[in-house]
């Protein structure tokens, strides 16, 4: 038996990096635990090449999955030059000669029947032979199709352990109404605690001399009270909050009923209190450590569980029969079917820029024969007519119709005038971005009442449990977009409102999109800046295919939430990363913290190299959030505001920093301290201070 004794005279060297780097271009992205080759040659006939696993595991394999995965990888090597795409189509007369290899040396020669491949040790000996791997052609397209369903998520919630007794001894302090009980789980709980009508009245009690509370505590919302009503409140609360330099070293923390679904079956009447949760989320990601929100299934008896809820650290906590669970978004496995719109399908935003992406995606994929396009201006909107056109080229009708979804009345008479649908697509929507601190309630109507309005109007109208009922949400609230409190809180009440929807017996779902590329409307005013933002979330751009593949793979699911969205794999595993995506992060264990980098560095230097660590240091961070390759491109004595660092950048910076240091610094850090040798400075001394 031939043996692969070791790479050819003369065999080129390819770089591995590079070769995976080759491979994700043409559609083909190996995960950290697919990276098996370590050494790779080819002399243009044969391709000879060094495998091996990384870390644990593979004891129980005669041959390790990812090692044979590995080998097979190097009958690609070939076609990277030019030519189709080739994927492993079929196997003939696999063998294995040794049992729980941990590396390998791999010769593959090509033949007429296929590739064979040849796998060893260390010492020459057999591990492994085919006699025949078939190589397959693969379009783009299809790659492309396969890979969506590792990008399309779902929120699950993850058991959070109770700490222990000691950790749960905090002040506490209840201000407002009680709408669901809290006082009463509190006292069950027997948490001592001093009661407020506001937080005028807090603030009158701590000038009198009262000790300030380490968690105060709100209850939110009353299910009666509108939307709007609830998100404004909210806000306010928020604002006021943020306002009061003294409540720094205190959490507020914002307790609902039935306004977050743990398990598909939920019921959630509570549309209220999920705006609440999508404007705090972002409040959450704008001021890390100031706010905390439970979402309880009865407060009143859950007292113990809302006290330890404090004390696990977790921002986001849902209270189920006494027990504790986070929100984390995961993979999707991909659905065994596909599924087709047909009918009239009733599409809201119609003629806007995604609005017309899908139109056509309905007609071409789908084989809808009749739309109904809702917008505002209607036929007199840019690109109408000739979008009609276009459709009825595809053998479609089309009709165009001036429609203000959130207009009731309007939306009713609209429906009476058209066949009843059999699918809605609820698009319509805007963005309106501001800070929380600076969000005005007229500016959060804006944003309600296109989204939220428009699909409360579509499902009180719609009641018929065979229309495919499609809200278009964003990923924005389920992360909590900083800037975005009022998107975020639309689009979680869209995301509940489907769950509401199928505990009534009607169909409902709703895609919480990721950003989509050049799609000429709610992203198209993003700045450099607001991309990169984007991007060091841990999520990226979506290309129209890649949106519209995900669409398709959704319909396929039975689930009331997904994410449809575009993984920055390598910004997952930064430390900037909301939590909800941590589980998505690659190598996890393998991730590095900025928790007190600055601190620690500091630490390490003579004291006549501090100074200049710490201007390095901010520049460094600074040249981050703004975007530049590197902190040369920051002037130390120029004003942040002046190099583009706008109120977004400003929080961001701030709570980068309060990483790096360990400091609880405040929104108006880069105000307070213009420049990055100003603010260097100022850090530096406050580290200085906080170490005597």
């Amino acid at each position: 038996m031939t043996t692969a004794a070791g790479p050819p005279q003369g065999a080129a060297e390819i770089d591995t990096e590079g070769l995976y780097g080759r491979l994700a271009e043409r559609g083909l992205r190996y995960g950290p635990a697919f990276r098996g080759l370590r050494s790779v040659w080819t002399d243009g006939t044969e391709v000879h090449a060094d495998a091996g696993l990384d870390g644990a595991g593979g004891d129980g394999y005669l041959l390790h999955p990812a090692l044979f995965d590995a080998a097979l990888q190097t009958a690609l090597v070939p076609g990277l030059d030019g030519g189709d795409t080739m994927l492993p189509f079929a196997l003939r007369g696999v063998r294995v000669h040794k049992a729980g290899a941990r590396a390998v040396r791999v010769r593959t020669v090509q033949g007429e029947g296929g590739a064979a491949l040849t796998l060893t040790d260390a010492d020459g000996d057999p591990v492994a032979s085919v006699d025949g791997l078939v190589l397959r052609p693969v379009t783009a397209d299809q790659l492309d199709a396969a890979a969506q369903s590792t990008r399309l998520l779902r929120l699950t919630w993850q058991a959070v352990p109770m700490p222990g007794p000691s950790a749960e001894r905090r002040s506490w302090a209840f201000l407002g109404t009680d709408h669901l009980g809290v006082t009463g789980g509190l006292k069950a709980a027997r948490r001592p605690f001093d009661a407020y009508p506001s937080l005028r009245a807090l603030d009158a009690a701590l000038r009198d001399g009262r000790p300030m509370p380490e968690v105060v505590v709100v209850s939110c919302t009353d299910e009666d009270a509108p939307v709007r009503s609830a998100a404004q409140r909210a806000l306010g609360l928020v604002q006021e909050w943020l306002a009061d330099d003294r409540l720094s070293g205190a959490r507020l923390l914002l307790v609902t009923s039935g306004a977050v679904a743990t398990r598909p079956e939920e019921d959630l009447a509570d549309l209220p209190g999920a705006a609440v949760w999508g404007l705090l989320r972002a409040a959450q990601s704008e001021h890390p450590g100031r706010f905390v929100l439970v979402d309880a299934d009865d407060a009143e008896s859950s007292g113990r569980a809302l006290v330890a809820a404090a004390a696990t650290g977790e921002p986001q906590l849902a209270i189920r029969q006494g027990a504790l669970s986070r929100p984390r978004l995961v993979r999707c496995p991909p659905a065994p079917k596909r599924t087709s719109l047909s009918g009239t399908v009733l599409l809201t935003g119609g003629t806007g820029a995604l609005g017309r992406v899908f139109a056509h995606h309905l007609v071409t994929r789908h084989d809808v024969r009749h739309l109904v396009l809702l917008s505002r201006r209607g036929p007199a909107a840019p690109g109408a007519a000739e979008l009609v056109a276009e459709l009825e080229g595809l053998g479609a009708r089309a009709e165009v119709i001036a429609c203000d979804a959130a207009d009731r009345a309007a939306l009713e008479r609209v429906l009476a005038g058209i066949p009843a649908p059999s699918a809605v697509i609820h698009s319509a929507g805007v963005v309106a971005d501001a800070t929380v601190g600076a969000l005005s309630p007229r500016g959060l109507d804006r944003v309600l009442k296109p989204k939220v309005d428009a699909a409360l109007n579509l499902h009180e109208l719609i009641g018929d449990p065979d229309c495919a009922f499609v809200l278009f949400s964003s990923v924005a609230g389920l992360i909590g977009n900083s800037g975005q409190a009022n998107y975020a809180a639309a689009n979680v009440v869209l995301d509940a409102l489907a769950h509401r929807r199928r505990a009534l017996g009607l169909h409902g779902v709703s895609l919480a999109w990721g950003l989509w590329a050049d799609d000429g409307g709610m992203g198209s005013g993003l700045s450099a800046a607001d991309l990169n933002r984007v991007r060091r979330s841990g999520l990226a751009p979506l290309a129209h295919e890649q949106g519209l593949a995900l669409f398709d793979a959704a319909l396929a699911r039975d689930e009331a939430v997904l994410a449809p969205v575009r993984l920055n794999e390598a910004a997952l595993s930064g430390d900037d990363v909301p939590a909800v995506l941590a589980d998505l992060a690659p190598a996890r264990a393998e991730r590095q913290t900025a928790t007190d980098a600055l601190r620690r560095r500091l630490a390490d230097l003579p004291e006549a190299e501090r100074d200049l660590a710490a201007l390095e240091f901010v520049r460094a961070e600074a040249a981050t959030v703004l975007g530049h390759d590197g902190l040369e491109d920051v002037d130390p004595d120029r004003e942040f505001g002046a190099a583009g660092l706008d109120s977004l950048g400003n929080l961001e910076l701030s709570r980068r920093l309060s990483a790096a240091t360990g400091l609880r610094l405040p929104a108006t850090l880069t105000f307070d301290h213009p420049t990055p040798a100003g603010l260097a400075t100022h850090l530096r001394r406050l580290l200085q201070e906080g170490a005597q």
